[in-house]
């Protein structure tokens, strides 16, 4: 970020060093710049960022000082090609929080996100947030000076991130790991976790806006790398009216998959109007479907434990496990291959063994 050099060229005053840049960013009344073509330049322009070339808007700039600035942020995503945070230099501000926020939600919106940062002690946390990182670290010559390690920090980051890249890169051509993660339906195994008795929990029915089927139902879990097809309440039965539109999901804390089929949410988080995914056990389809409404009540739940099964094992190896909390009720069931099903009720308190055949993701 040059836009504080007025008196030389920002990119020769930095080239000095025998550093180099992917990008720069100068001020829109900067007229010392380098002819150095290796290095993309944008000018900044009020809260946008404009290619030098031809003036086209390139990104947006956002303020981060406090939730309304991360919410500024998070409007833009999918709409630029870039997004510049700048996070205000107090130590009190917040960095490392919405910095995750807003990578999650950038994900698969085609925007890059680039970060300020002006101290050393940020840059790793900035670059390996989420297991992802920001796609770009933006350090001014002004901080640049005032701490000096901060730019070895900073390209150390950004050798790790292009060995990262050119590893990924040369596994994709085989196996395809450089693509973006697809959740699996696998068939595993289930049962109820041997507790002392059962726990309350504030238990949430969410409520679609379409009706389900009896082998239809949401992926739930207490992680979101094993989740466990939790099916509708339209079976019928002489002792409850059926209620299709509803999925007795569980306990606030768990994740559910969202209508896109790969980013989940907590169900205390859910609203109205977000889509979630819903799963046909028998057709083995999936459709988004809109949430209605979000019934929460104290009830009593179970802890049930999910083991998948690695489909490729060569003596039925077993694969991820996970968990889910349900509430302790006939009409709450989870999903067996062919449409079946296997209600809560019917496991029995075990610390291993009966093994429920369920779907999961």
């Amino acid at each position: 970020d040059g836009r504080d050099e007025s008196v030389e060229s920002p990119i020769e005053l930095f080239e000095k060093s025998g550093n180099t840049a992917d990008r720069w960013i100068v001020a829109a009344d900067n007229s010392k710049l380098s002819n150095d073509k290796s290095a993309e330049i944008f000018q900044a322009e009020k809260n946008q960022l404009r290619y030098i070339e031809d003036k086209t808007v390139a990104g947006a700039i956002v303020r981060l000082k406090d939730s309304s600035g991360q919410e500024q942020a998070l409007a833009v995503l999918g709409s630029v090609e870039w997004l510049l945070v700048e996070p205000e230099s107090c130590e009190s501000s917040w960095r490392m929080i919405p910095a995750e926020n807003i990578i999650a939600a950038a994900r698969s919106t085609g925007t890059k996100l680039a970060f300020a940062v002006t101290k050393a002690a940020d840059v790793a946390g900035l670059a390996k947030a989420l297991e992802l990182g920001v796609d770009a670290l933006c350090i001014s010559t002004r901080s640049g000076n005032a701490d000096p390690g901060l730019w070895k920090t900073a390209f150390e980051a950004r050798k790790e991130r292009n060995a990262e890249a050119e590893k990924s890169s040369a596994s994709s051509s085989s196996d395809s790991k450089n693509a973006e993660p697809t959740p699996e339906i696998v068939v595993g195994s289930c049962w109820r976790k041997d507790t002392k008795g059962t726990v309350l929990a504030d238990r949430i029915c969410v409520d679609l806006v379409q009706k389900l089927r009896p082998e239809e139902g949401c992926w739930v879990g207490s992680s979101a790398k094993v989740l466990a097809l939790v099916l509708s309440e339209a079976a019928s039965s002489q002792f409850v009216p059926t209620r299709p539109f509803r999925v007795n999901a569980g306990p606030v804390h768990s994740y559910i998959l969202l209508g896109d089929g790969i980013t989940t949410k907590y169900l205390c988080e859910l609203q109205a109007a977000d889509q979630v995914m819903v799963y046909n056990a028998q057709t083995n389809s999936s459709k988004p479907v809109a949430v209605g409404r979000l019934k929460e009540e104290t009830r009593p739940c179970v802890l049930v434990e999910l083991e998948t099964r690695q489909e490729n094992g060569l003596d039925g190896s077993v694969g991820p496990r996970g968990q889910v909390f349900l509430q302790q009720a006939e009409t709450v069931r989870l999903a067996r291959p062919s449409g079946e099903f296997v209600r809560v009720t019917d496991l029995e308190a075990q610390s291993g063994g009966n093994r429920m055949d369920v779907n999961r993701e």
